[in-house]
């Protein structure tokens, strides 16, 4: 069986949760005999060097099919950029017929119109569909476009509605992140949906990586965030470290890895502030995944502030599998509300209460958990959440 992965971003070298989901799924039925190869439309202003193959198509900055001044749209465009610009056609219709996929796979809806033409083209093999939905996509646009012309918002939010519903109910299959996704993707009329919820790989602490790290920090104690440079990830940190960090003591601060750290800074709350909030943040920028498991190693306690948007946040499964005191919201446990039953996890909605309970893991040091949490712990791996996928498509008789 052979799987083709069609995604609005490259996966050869996964740093976000979406890349991470798809190549962890395609090792997944790498393990298990199926073979499977991704095609992206992506933005070159992102991606690029060796992070893009050769199946993998650009959508340039200046192309006529871009949104102009909406941010974060041009995945909405991509579907008709794919189909309409006749290079960028010709591009994906060739590495389609040479694959000769039995499965196409959607890693979020944008792609549709690339199966809708694939599917009208004389001769078209037949094809199984599975929509692999990492959230449901409306609601999560209307939050992001906040403060755009609600006329605009209306249409645009509309425009994708309609175009998720089309997706759940044409597709054969939907994987799902969460329950409530999932009970969304049943009510849009999908077929069949099933359950995969988000997850991590076991990392394992190189001693060198983390004697480094602990000479950098002097055993000060520090509360660790991990995010990319999402909007809806700066709202939510400030949501519930507002009006600043001054509740921390001068030793003591959050440190912020991954792309979050370039734009944690725009927030009004942070700029009114600034002096505090800069003297109890500490910005590490990108981080290799070794370094990123000493980190979680030293650290005090994991925050997942999540306030808005949709589908399950993979940060959460790094922070639920350290061991660590984990303080979160309750957005941010979707998918993983089993973990609520561990020692020091907790998910409060109140900033005040979300701030006591940061200060409380920065200040001490708690008794390990129980060898019992670890097997509760395990099933945050990748390995754990998406083994049943590949029995559901070959269920599809493809």
């Amino acid at each position: 069986m052979r799987v083709l992965h069609l995604t609005t971003y490259p996966v050869r070298v996964p740093r976000h949760g979406g890349q991470a989901r798809v190549a962890n799924l395609m090792s997944v039925y790498a393990a298990a005999g199926i073979e499977a190869r991704a095609i992206a439309v992506y933005q070159p202003e992102h991606y690029g060097g060796d992070t893009v193959t050769a199946y993998d198509c650009p959508f340039p900055e200046r192309s006529k099919f871009r949104i102009p001044k909406l941010p974060l749209c041009t995945d909405i465009a991509s579907g008709d950029f794919a189909v309409q610009d006749p290079q960028a056609w010709s591009r994906i219709r060739a590495e389609v017929e040479r694959f000769a996929p039995d499965v196409i796979q959607l890693e979020h809806p944008w792609l549709w119109p690339v199966v809708e033409r694939l599917r009208a083209s004389p001769g078209a093999r037949r094809v199984r569909v599975v929509y692999s939905s990492h959230n449901i996509e409306a609601p999560l646009k209307r939050h992001i476009l906040d403060g755009v012309d609600e006329r605009v918002v209306a249409e645009m939010c509309s425009r994708i509605d309609a175009l998720e519903r089309r997706v759940a109910c044409e597709s054969d299959l939907s994987i799902a992140v969460t329950e409530s996704d999932a009970a969304m993707l049943r009510e849009f009329g999908a077929k069949r949906v099933v359950l995969a919820s988000n997850g991590i790989v076991h990392r394992a602490v190189d001693p060198k990586t983390l004697r480094d790290w602990a000479w950098f920090h002097r055993e000060r104690r520090f509360a660790l965030f991990v995010g990319s440079a999402y909007p809806p990830n700066v709202k939510g940190f400030w949501d519930m470290f507002a009006p600043s960090l001054a509740f921390l003591a001068p030793d003591e601060y959050v440190l912020v890895v991954g792309g979050i750290c370039a734009i944690i800074g725009e927030s009004p709350v942070y700029r009114e502030w600034a002096g505090i909030n800069a003297s109890r943040l500490d910005l590490a920028g990108f981080q290799s995944e070794t370094a990123l498991a000493a980190l979680l190693a030293l650290a005090s306690c994991v925050v997942v502030p999540i306030t808005v948007g949709g589908g399950s946040n993979i940060k959460m499964a790094e922070a639920i599998y350290s061991g660590k005191p984990v303080v979160g919201t309750t957005m941010s446990f979707r998918g993983y509300e089993f973990a609520l039953d561990l020692p020091h996890v907790y998910a409060t909605d109140e900033p005040t209460e979300f701030r006591r309970l940061v200060k409380q893991a920065v200040e001490q040091s708690l008794p390990p958990a129980p060898p019992e949490a670890a097997e509760l712990r395990r099933r945050v791996l990748w390995t754990e959440t998406l083994k049943g996928i590949p029995d559901e498509l070959r269920a599809l008789g493809a």
